[in-house]
C-alpha cells in the first residue's frame, strides 16, 4: 500500500461518513485469507465504525453466505435482494441524513454506475468491468476480497493523515 496518500485522496476521503459496500463478488467465503494484510476486513470496518462512519452493504441476490460474512464483518445494514441499486442509495443516504459528499462506494458491476456517478468517492476492484473502472475514481490494487480492506485503510490514512506523511 502506499506509504504517502495523494492529496486529492485526502481531500475526498476526510469527509467520509459513509461506506456502502455492492457486496457480490465483495465479501467472499474466506475474508481473511489475503496474504500480506495490514489488517483483516473485520478489523479495518470496526476501526472506521470507532471513527464514527457507517457502513451498508447490498446485494443482489438473496445467500445466506453474505449474511454470514456481513455479519462478522459488521456490515450493518446489509440489503439482500436489491433490484434498484440507486432508489436504495438514496433511501441509505436518507437515514443517515448525508450528502453525496459524504458517502464512498465501492462497486464493480455495470449497474452500479448510477451509484459511482453520484458519490464522492468511487472505487472499483481491480477485476470489475472495464467501464466501471473507468468511471470509478479509485481502483483498487487488488480483486475483491482485499477491495474492503484496501478502501478502509484508505480512509483511515487520509483521517491520520499529516503534512503528507501518516501518523
Amino acid at each position: 500500500m502506499l506509504e504517502r496518500l495523494r492529496t486529492d485522496l485526502v481531500w475526498r476521503l476526510n469527509p467520509i461518513r459513509l461506506l456502502i459496500i455492492n457486496a457480490d463478488g465483495l465479501l467472499t467465503e474466506n475474508p481473511y485469507s489475503m496474504k500480506d494484510a495490514g489488517i483483516r476486513n473485520g478489523d479495518a470496518i470496526r476501526a472506521l465504525r470507532d471513527l464514527g462512519i457507517n457502513i451498508a452493504g447490498f446485494s443482489v441476490r438473496r445467500s445466506e453466505t453474505i449474511s454470514s460474512i456481513g455479519s462478522r464483518l459488521g456490515i450493518e445494514p446489509l440489503y439482500q435482494g436489491i433490484s434498484q441499486k440507486s432508489q436504495l442509495y438514496y433511501k441509505i443516504k436518507a437515514k443517515h441524513l448525508i450528502s453525496d459528499d459524504e458517502v464512498a462506494f465501492l462497486g464493480g458491476d455495470l449497474s452500479d454506475l448510477s451509484i459511482i456517478e453520484r458519490v464522492s468517492f468511487s472505487a472499483a476492484p481491480s477485476d470489475a468491468a472495464l467501464e466501471v473502472k473507468a468511471r470509478s475514481y479509485y481502483v483498487t490494487y487488488g480483486n475483491g476480497e482485499g477491495a474492503v480492506r484496501e478502501i478502509a485503510n484508505l480512509i483511515l490514512k487520509a483521517r491520520n493523515h499529516s503534512g503528507g506523511i501518516f501518523k
